[in-house]
């Protein structure tokens, strides 16, 4: 399940960065953290003392890290499925725009009974 805790992390450092998404336009594929200093979805999760540029340059096909190797890693992810997981890189992956993304934040949140904090 995805915790409100989760959740939280993941919205407000989208919504600081404007709601624009981690992307690498040479390699174009959406990155745990990008270019610009953005952070996808999960990359929001990742403490930076925690994130290895190897996340990222693991394979440019499969989306890198994938759940197994978080799932290892990661407490806060023990209790998310992997459908979850990867709803949430979905959410971000595929919303180019802003309002976009933002909405389809807003519809994980009601889809899983969490509430959409405020912006911070």
């Amino acid at each position: 399940m995805i915790t409100q805790e989760l959740f939280d992390i993941i919205y407000r450092g989208l919504s600081a960065q404007g709601w624009q998404r981690s992307f690498d336009a040479q390699r174009d594929l959406c990155m745990y953290r990008g270019p610009e200093g953005r952070k996808c979805a999960i990359g929001q999760a990742i403490p930076d003392d925690e994130y290895d540029q190897a996340m990222d340059d693991e394979d440019d096909d499969v989306g890198v890290f994938n759940y197994d190797d978080f799932h290892r890693r990661r407490d806060m992810f023990l209790n998310i499925t992997k459908s979850q997981f990867n709803e949430l890189q979905y959410a971000h992956d595929s919303n180019d725009e802003p309002e976009g993304m933002r909405a389809a934040f807003e519809g994980i949140a009601g889809k899983y009974g969490l509430k959409v904090p405020a912006a911070s």
